[in-house]
């Protein structure tokens, strides 16, 4: 059974802190408390559990933070943006073993995040092939799964999905497309400049509810010069980020239930 590195990106802006992490009074996003641990703890151990997973490096945190995650860690310093803390992570990959080709990168805002999802979305790329995988959530089994939730969903033909925070790459198509990544993340929050990237057609078909997930992975592939793929999660916890206070109350009970 082959087995991955896994990256998980807890960096922060020093200049911009993070709006929930203010309004709770935590110094970072990735060190909210929730159920008694940071909130990176969860989703460290998610893939520390898991048998696919044999590394885990996580970029924005250091030893001098104090947790204790029973395991042994990687650490790389904060960078001063979202991309260049993905590019140091990639870097830390490919120094640790220069034979590194996937991995699997995690957001550090997924503290539901489950060992067996993990599972599902290593084999999935797997038997699917290709070098990018972007894993989406139908609204559907978003609101049944963790309803209240309260998720943003983008349409796409007859259905809406929201975008996951774990993923299965191959990290070497980060190398020579930085700039794109850079534009994209710049963008992220804003769906139409993220389509408007990607050309005139396809923000044609976006809004005109025409955008297949077939479409998505042709665009993505072309512009990332990769074979990507968008895969559909029967899982949602791997898009139950935390953004909102109530979205930070709800995890919060679960796993306290769960504790």
């Amino acid at each position: 059974m082959k087995t991955y590195p896994a990256l998980v990106l807890g960096g922060y802006s020093p200049d911009k802190p993070d709006p929930l992490a203010l309004a709770v009074g935590a110094e970072r996003k990735s060190l909210i408390d929730v159920a008694g641990k940071p909130m990176i703890y969860w989703i460290v151990r998610a893939l520390a559990e898991n048998e696919r997973v044999d590394s885990i490096t996580i970029v924005g945190l250091n030893p001098e933070d104090n947790i204790d995650f029973g395991v042994d860690v990687t650490y790389v310093p904060n960078q001063t943006t979202h991309i260049d803390n993905i590019m140091a992570g990639v870097k830390a990959l490919k120094e640790k073993d220069a034979t590194t080709t996937y991995a699997v990168v995690a957001s550090a805002d997924i503290p539901l995040l489950h060992t067996h999802t993990v599972d599902w979305l290593v084999d999935a790329c797997e038997k699917m092939g290709g070098d990018f995988f972007y894993a989406i959530v139908e609204q559907q089994v978003m609101e049944s799964q963790y309803p209240g939730s309260a998720r943003s969903f983008v349409p796409v033909q007859d259905k809406r999905y929201c975008g996951g925070d774990l993923f299965y790459v191959d990290v070497n198509t980060a190398v020579g497309n930085e700039e794109l990544i850079r534009d994209l993340l710049d963008s992220r929050k804003n769906v139409l400049q993220q389509v408007r990237i990607a050309g005139f057609g396809t923000l044609l078909k976006f809004l005109f509810r025409r955008l297949s997930l077939e479409d998505a992975e042709a665009v993505v592939s072309r512009l990332v010069n990769c074979d990507a793929r968008v895969i559909s999660s029967p899982y949602a916890d791997l898009a139950m980020d935390v953004d909102k206070p109530h979205q930070l109350e709800m995890v919060r009970q679960l796993l306290g239930e769960n504790a």
